[in-house]
Order: C-alpha cells, then sequence, then structure tokens
C-alpha cells in the first residue's frame, strides 16, 4: 500500500512538473511575440520610400476601383430584386384577378413570370461575370507591382508570374510536412532563377479534411527551391515553433527528433544533417521570427529540393477590398523574403 501512495504522489509530482514548463514555456513564447511585434510596429512606423508610394497608390487605385464597382452591384442587386418581387407580385395578382374571366390571362401571367425570371437571371450572371473580371484585373495589378518589387533584385533573371496561377499538389505535399494532406490551394505563382537556380513560390494553403471539410494545416507563403543535397532516401525536417494557432508537423514517423527546444524543432535520417542545418544556419533560421503576424516557420530539405513555409495570420494572407492597401505587408513579405534566401545560400 506505501508503495502505491508513493507511486501516485510521484506520478501527480512530475503531472505538475511538466504542466510548469509548459506554462513557463508558453510564457516566454507570448513574451517573445510580444517583443518581437514591438519591433514590427516601429518597422511599420518608418516612411514609405518614393517607389513604395508609387507602388502603394498603384494598387490603392486598382482597389479601390474594384471596391466601387462592387458596392454599385450591390445596389444593382438591390434594386433588381425589388423591381423582380414587384413585377412577380403584379403578374400574381393579374392571374388572380382576371384568369376566371379570361383563361389567357392565366398563360400571359405565367408567361410574363418565367420571362422576368429568365432576364434577371442572365442580367446577375452578366453583372457577376464583370464584376469577376474587374477582380481578376485588380489581384492581377496588385500581384505585379508587388512581384516585381520583391524579385527586382541582381540575383534574378526570367521572372514569371501568373496571378491565379496554382501551384502543383504534389510540389508542397512532396516536402513532407504534414500526414493525410488532400490537396493544396494557391494564386501568386511566380518562377524565376535565383543564382542560377530554380525558385518558385506561391500564396498556398495545405489542406487536410476535417468531418467531411477542408482545414488548412498551412496557410502562408511557401518557397521552393533547388538544392546540391543528394542523400537518396534521406530528409530532414525542421519546425520554429508557434503559439496556439501553430500546427506542428507531423510527417515524422520514419524520423528522429535529433534536436530540440522552446524555439525550434529538428527531424531527420541522416546521421550526418549537422552538415547542413549547422550553427550559423539555424540561427539563420531563426532570424524569422515568431510574432503576431508569423505563426510558425517549416523546412524541409530533401535530395534536390528545400521548401520553406512561413505560415502567416489569415489577415496577412487577405487580399484587401474594404479597406486600403497597407504596403507595410509587402515590406514585411521582403525583409522575411531576405531571410528565405539567406537560407537558401546557407544549404545550398
Amino acid at each position: 500500500m506505501p508503495l502505491k501512495k508513493y507511486n501516485e504522489e510521484e506520478i501527480l509530482k512530475k503531472e505538475e512538473e511538466a504542466k510548469k514548463v509548459e506554462e513557463e514555456a508558453t510564457n516566454k513564447l507570448q513574451a517573445t511575440i510580444e517583443e518581437n511585434s514591438k519591433k514590427e510596429e516601429e518597422f511599420n512606423a518608418v516612411p514609405l520610400r518614393e517607389d513604395q508610394e508609387t507602388i502603394k497608390v498603384n494598387i490603392e487605385k486598382a482597389r479601390a476601383e474594384y471596391f466601387a464597382s462592387s458596392k454599385k452591384q450591390k445596389r444593382y442587386g438591390t434594386i433588381i430584386t425589388v423591381v423582380t418581387m414587384l413585377l412577380l407580385v403584379g403578374c400574381l395578382v393579374l392571374m388572380v384577378t382576371l384568369s376566371g374571366t379570361y383563361q389567357f390571362v392565366t398563360y400571359i401571367s405565367i408567361g410574363g413570370m418565367v420571362l422576368i425570371l429568365a432576364v434577371v437571371f442572365f442580367l446577375n450572371r452578366m453583372l457577376r461575370n464583370k464584376l469577376s473580371k474587374q477582380a481578376e484585373d485588380y489581384i492581377a495589378k496588385l500581384y505585379s507591382e508587388v512581384d516585381n518589387y520583391l524579385f527586382a533584385g541582381e540575383d534574378f533573371k526570367e521572372l514569371s508570374f501568373k496571378p491565379q496561377g496554382q501551384l502543383k499538389d504534389e510540389i508542397f505535399m512532396d516536402a513532407r510536412f504534414y500526414k493525410d494532406l488532400k490537396n493544396t490551394r494557391s494564386r501568386n505563382l511566380v518562377s524565376v532563377q535565383y543564382k542560377g537556380k530554380l525558385l518558385v513560390s506561391a500564396d498556398l494553403a495545405g489542406n487536410v479534411l476535417i468531418k467531411n471539410r477542408l482545414s488548412p494545416m498551412f496557410l502562408g507563403k511557401f518557397y521552393d527551391y533547388e538544392n546540391t543535397y543528394d542523400k537518396e532516401g534521406k530528409r530532414i525536417i525542421m519546425q520554429i515553433k508557434g503559439g496556439e494557432l501553430s500546427r506542428p508537423i507531423d510527417d515524422v514517423d520514419d524520423l528522429k527528433l535529433v534536436e530540440g527546444n522552446d524555439t525550434y524543432a529538428i527531424y531527420t535520417n541522416d546521421e550526418e544533417w549537422r552538415k547542413v542545418l549547422k550553427q550559423d544556419v539555424i540561427r539563420n533560421i531563426c532570424k524569422l521570427q515568431i510574432d503576431k503576424t508569423l505563426i510558425d516557420v517549416i523546412i524541409s530539405i530533401r535530395p534536390g529540393k528545400t521548401s520553406i513555409g512561413i505560415d502567416y495570420i489569415d489577415e496577412f494572407m487577405n487580399i484587401p477590398v474594404e479597406h486600403e492597401f497597407d504596403f507595410n505587408l509587402v515590406r514585411r513579405t521582403e525583409a522575411d523574403l531576405k531571410k528565405v534566401l539567406t537560407i537558401f545560400d546557407d544549404i545550398k
């Protein structure tokens, strides 16, 4: 009996210690997030350069035009709905009051209602198609301005971007961050030669199926770059840990946790992984700091490819429509992209 009591006390003590460690780690991360977010606010307070201001004005003009069109269509939609209801009620009243006296009124009323509904259907479709085209023009303008800005350096050649372009599912899935991925959805597909090797990027959501609904395990900027890592069957996965919104990488059953702390975790089946992720490389990776905008960072290294995913909050990834375009989103993307390129240079 005393032995059982002792074991129960030990178990309770260990659970309390584990809970305390977890709380300390959470508090430490929250403090780090707050500190990094203050740095971000200071960065955002820096005035825009002239070229940045020009880009902002161009994008804001396109956004304002699209937003005005969308509001105008809502007004048209309301008017069409009201007029349609009045006409249909008129036809119905006509049919009820006169069909007993004049049989043909019934057919005229029914024909009139069908005609009204057909006209409304085609009119609404025409308005939707027009607005959809304006939305595509706005998105194309936004990404054209942003991509030409981000990839304007001398190390970039042969820039190609498709605002509505879709990254192939297998490119993200091949990185093997998460199990049971069903598909990906992406836009702003960019292809460019960076220092003589192909760099591909996209705004991407990697989805799993939860209760018959697609739910994103990852939502952010995804970068895929060629490397010279040539160990067949080997791979290295790393994650900079985030807060409660972070989804821990889980496609690691065949890997070993070789290094982990409050900041990051590294999984691999390559015993010589330190030759790739040297301490200075890890330090550069950790410069992608978690804050109120950046949720976590995931990195996959396997033969021929290095992939980096930066998970951002929804507001960062959304295309602004109802509120003014904030160029600080671009400046943040630019700053993080520079860190990503440094990582690619380190890994080679």
